[in-house]
């Protein structure tokens, strides 16, 4: 077992799972003094259809990934001293490793279930994929 989770990084996606697991995440941080990276990675299969419109769909659930997490950060009291925040589009499950291989972090901290109807009736595809393919310790929270 790590003594100590110094970089960790939080996968959130507007569900209420993801939240939960945000704020797990802000008190291991808290716990280890160690840095949280707060990742959304927005799905690309959202911009599919008329290419005149895939760009203006992509920044829209950009924008949106934005304004989830400024509404995560500012409900906070007290985030670690340290922290960043990232947003991306692509495969979440696929970028959830990617970058958490990238960053070299110690733990990743996942909801139980994303937002996608389906993946709700199982635990999640993507959380699912992170836990069987990272290259570290992984936390789902329920």
């Amino acid at each position: 077992m790590k003594e100590a989770y110094k970089k960790i990084l939080v996968a959130v996606d507007g569900s209420d799972p993801a939240k939960k697991a945000f704020e797990e995440a802000i008190e291991v941080a808290r716990r280890n003094d160690g840095s949280l990276m707060i990742l959304s990675v927005v799905d690309y299969k959202y911009s599919v259809g008329d290419p005149a419109f895939i760009n203006d769909a992509l920044k829209f659930h950009m924008n949106n990934a934005e304004i989830e997490i400024d509404t995560l950060i500012s409900s906070t009291e007290e985030l670690p001293i340290r922290y960043e925040t990232m947003i991306i589009s692509g495969s979440p499950k696929r970028k959830i490793i990617e970058v958490a291989k990238e960053q070299e972090v110690d733990l990743i901290m996942i909801g139980s279930t994303g937002v996608g109807a389906i993946e709700q009736a199982i635990i999640g595809s993507t959380t699912s994929y992170v836990v069987n393919h990272a290259n570290c310790n992984v936390m789902v929270v329920k």
